[in-house]
Protein backbone atom coordinates (compact mmCIF):
# COMPACT_ATOMS: atom_id res chain seq x y z
CA UNK A 1 0.00 0.00 0.00
CA UNK A 2 3.11 2.56 1.05
CA UNK A 3 6.36 2.66 0.54
CA UNK A 4 9.74 3.77 2.17
CA UNK A 5 9.63 7.87 1.89
CA UNK A 6 6.28 7.70 0.56
CA UNK A 7 4.07 10.11 2.84
CA UNK A 8 0.29 10.22 3.34
CA UNK A 9 -2.00 11.89 5.89
CA UNK A 10 -4.16 10.46 9.16
CA UNK A 11 -5.76 11.78 11.75
CA UNK A 12 -4.95 11.25 15.27
CA UNK A 13 -7.16 12.62 17.75
CA UNK A 14 -8.66 14.89 15.89
CA UNK A 15 -5.31 16.34 14.34
CA UNK A 16 -3.77 15.48 11.09
CA UNK A 17 -0.68 14.36 10.70
CA UNK A 18 1.85 14.36 7.69
CA UNK A 19 3.54 10.97 8.19
CA UNK A 20 6.70 9.87 6.44
CA UNK A 21 6.92 5.90 5.75
CA UNK A 22 9.83 4.84 7.45
CA UNK A 23 9.34 1.28 7.06
CA UNK A 24 6.86 -1.78 5.81
CA UNK A 25 6.99 -5.42 6.65
CA UNK A 26 4.65 -8.35 8.13
CA UNK A 27 4.31 -9.35 11.39
CA UNK A 28 2.38 -12.31 12.58
CA UNK A 29 0.20 -12.03 9.87
CA UNK A 30 -0.38 -8.55 9.64
CA UNK A 31 0.83 -5.96 7.42
CA UNK A 32 2.85 -3.18 9.35
CA UNK A 33 3.59 0.33 8.57
CA UNK A 34 6.19 2.23 10.63
CA UNK A 35 5.82 6.20 10.21
CA UNK A 36 7.67 9.36 11.89
CA UNK A 37 5.63 12.82 11.71
CA UNK A 38 7.39 16.24 11.34
CA UNK A 39 8.14 16.20 15.21
CA UNK A 40 10.17 12.69 14.97
CA UNK A 41 7.88 11.24 16.54
CA UNK A 42 6.92 7.52 15.84
CA UNK A 43 3.47 5.99 14.48
CA UNK A 44 2.43 2.44 14.37
CA UNK A 45 -0.18 1.52 11.74
CA UNK A 46 -1.48 -2.05 10.66
CA UNK A 47 -3.51 -2.48 7.02
CA UNK A 48 -7.01 -3.42 7.30
CA UNK A 49 -7.06 -5.67 4.48
CA UNK A 50 -10.96 -5.87 4.35
CA UNK A 51 -11.52 -2.62 4.06
CA UNK A 52 -8.25 -1.32 2.74
CA UNK A 53 -7.54 1.11 4.84
CA UNK A 54 -4.65 1.91 7.74
CA UNK A 55 -5.17 2.03 10.93
CA UNK A 56 -3.39 3.25 13.95
CA UNK A 57 -1.81 0.82 16.20
CA UNK A 58 -3.22 2.62 19.96
CA UNK A 59 -2.57 -1.34 22.18
CA UNK A 60 0.49 0.22 23.86
CA UNK A 61 1.81 -3.43 24.13
CA UNK A 62 1.63 -4.10 20.39
CA UNK A 63 2.95 -0.50 19.73
CA UNK A 64 6.08 -1.20 21.52
CA UNK A 65 6.19 -4.83 19.85
CA UNK A 66 5.94 -3.18 16.34
CA UNK A 67 8.41 -0.56 17.26
CA UNK A 68 10.80 -3.63 18.45
CA UNK A 69 10.85 -5.41 15.94
CA UNK A 70 11.44 -2.30 13.33
CA UNK A 71 14.40 -1.58 15.47
CA UNK A 72 15.43 -5.03 15.77
CA UNK A 73 14.87 -6.13 12.83
CA UNK A 74 14.97 -3.04 9.95
CA UNK A 75 17.32 -0.35 11.03
CA UNK A 76 20.87 -1.34 10.45
CA UNK A 77 22.36 -0.84 13.70
CA UNK A 78 25.81 -2.44 12.76
CA UNK A 79 28.76 -0.89 10.52
CA UNK A 80 28.78 -1.78 7.51
CA UNK A 81 31.84 -0.03 6.07
CA UNK A 82 34.83 -0.59 6.14
CA UNK A 83 36.22 2.98 6.93
CA UNK A 84 37.32 2.00 10.31
CA UNK A 85 40.34 0.13 8.77
CA UNK A 86 41.00 3.19 6.04
CA UNK A 87 44.27 4.47 7.39
CA UNK A 88 42.62 7.33 4.85
CA UNK A 89 40.01 8.33 7.20
CA UNK A 90 42.19 7.05 10.20
CA UNK A 91 44.05 10.54 9.78
CA UNK A 92 43.79 13.86 12.62
CA UNK A 93 43.14 17.10 11.36
CA UNK A 94 45.59 18.43 13.69
CA UNK A 95 48.25 16.85 11.53
CA UNK A 96 47.06 19.10 8.75
CA UNK A 97 48.82 22.77 8.80
CA UNK A 98 46.46 24.38 6.80
CA UNK A 99 47.03 28.10 6.20
CA UNK A 100 45.50 30.38 4.07
CA UNK A 101 49.17 32.22 2.73
CA UNK A 102 49.52 28.68 1.10
CA UNK A 103 47.25 29.14 -1.79
CA UNK A 104 47.87 33.28 -2.54
CA UNK A 105 50.83 34.86 -3.75
CA UNK A 106 51.81 37.79 -1.42
CA UNK A 107 51.32 40.04 -4.62
CA UNK A 108 47.53 38.39 -4.90
CA UNK A 109 44.75 39.88 -2.68
CA UNK A 110 40.69 39.33 -2.55
CA UNK A 111 39.08 42.40 -3.08
CA UNK A 112 37.08 42.90 0.36
CA UNK A 113 34.42 44.84 -2.29
CA UNK A 114 33.08 41.26 -3.44
CA UNK A 115 32.30 39.63 -0.13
Amino acid sequence: MYSHGETFNYDIDGDDYELTVLETFFLEDKEYIVAEDFDGDLHAFYIDEDDEEVVLVEDKKEFRMVIGYWKEECLLDEDISDFDEDLYYDREDSDVDFDNKDFFDEEEHIDDEYF
